[in-house]
């Protein structure tokens, strides 16, 4: 090989290694996957000048005045984005519900939002939303209206009174004249859109047993009406003794109307208390419960209890007292 030669082989060879290097020098790797959004395709190689276009991923969407485009630069590099170009779906706080709740973990596509009545209060329509990809969430926001319970029922010879049939209303039942409540008095509208308890009825009935102001019922029948035949006793209040030749007892008659009450129950008296010498005695009267004071005269001390109360036993309590000289 000639000298001419062999410098032109010397610099084909220096030109292909360049090129060679630089070649090598300008390749990129395989370009990055980002939060976001992933790229379109992918090559063997990627050389300087070379771009690759991305893509948002579900629940993104992109922005059209941002590139979403990376090159590979001349140090091998691929080129960084200024900020993201794709954009969160998002379908912000849903609806919030009159007379209930809504609970979310998150408002971005896929997200799914929970709704619920407070007590008292029925949801009507569903229960649950969700974030679809137009960033809305679908369906229609359910309501919550107040329970109802609809009629309390009818009682036969009586009435019923009632604001409404709503959540916590109460339903009043009373009988007619001559007629007695069996049952609860009222029934109360319940969460569960039911009235509590059932229906009283109205049986007929005397009315309740009169109550002397001398005396007191033994025991009250177990019964919440007072049928024909059924019959009260009384006893003597402290103070009063029975009369003998008087009946305790009255009944329910056919009319429905109690027997006459005749007074059974004397009042007690214990007559004059003993009176002393060289004393004196003040007294409020002679019947149970009064009360008789002793003095002495001018010179004299009194020896025992100065004052003694009538007793239900129709007797003075204790002893008349003495008066001694000084």
């Amino acid at each position: 090989m000639t000298t001419t030669q062999t410098t032109q082989w010397n610099l084909i060879r220096i030109m292909l290694c360049s090129t060679l290097a630089a070649t090598i020098y300008s390749s990129c790797p395989k370009p990055p996957s980002l939060t976001y959004a992933v790229p379109n395709a992918e090559n063997e190689n990627y050389n300087e000048g070379d771009t690759v276009n991305y893509s948002c991923l579900a629940g993104y969407k992109s922005i059209p005045s941002i590139s979403n485009i990376a090159t590979c630069d001349a140090d091998g590099n691929w080129s960084k984005f200024s900020e993201a170009f794709c954009l969160k779906l998002d379908c912000h706080i849903p609806d919030f519900l009159q007379n209930g709740k809504v609970e979310f973990l998150d408002t971005v596509i896929g997200s799914s939002a929970s709704y619920k009545c407070v007590q008292g209060y029925k949801l009507f329509g569903s229960d649950t939303r969700y974030c679809l990809a137009d960033e809305k969430w679908n369906g229609t926001v359910p309501t919550c209206n107040r329970v109802s319970c609809g009629s309390p029922g009818e009682v036969e010879n009586g009435v019923v009174e009632m604001v409404d049939d709503m959540f916590q209303s109460k339903a009043f039942f009373s009988c007619n004249s001559g007629y007695m409540l069996v049952g609860n008095p009222y029934r109360e509208c319940l969460e569960e859109g039911i009235w509590s308890g059932s229906i009283p009825t109205c049986q007929r009935s005397c009315p309740d047993p009169p109550v002397p102001k001398y005396a007191q019922i033994i025991e009250m029948p177990d019964t919440q009406y007072f049928p024909v035949q059924i019959i009260i006793v009384y006893r003597c209040l402290p103070g009063y003794k029975y009369d003998p030749f008087i009946s305790p007892i009255i009944q329910c008659l056919e009319g429905y109307a109690w027997s006459n009450i005749n007074e059974f129950c004397k009042k007690v008296i214990c007559g004059e208390p003993e009176r002393i010498k060289n004393g004196n005695i003040l007294i409020t009267g002679t019947d149970f419960g009064s009360i008789a004071i002793y003095s002495c005269s001018k010179g004299y001390n009194l020896t025992g209890n100065s004052v003694r109360k009538c007793t239900a036993d129709s007797v003075w309590g204790g002893s008349p007292p003495a008066c001694q000289a000084i």
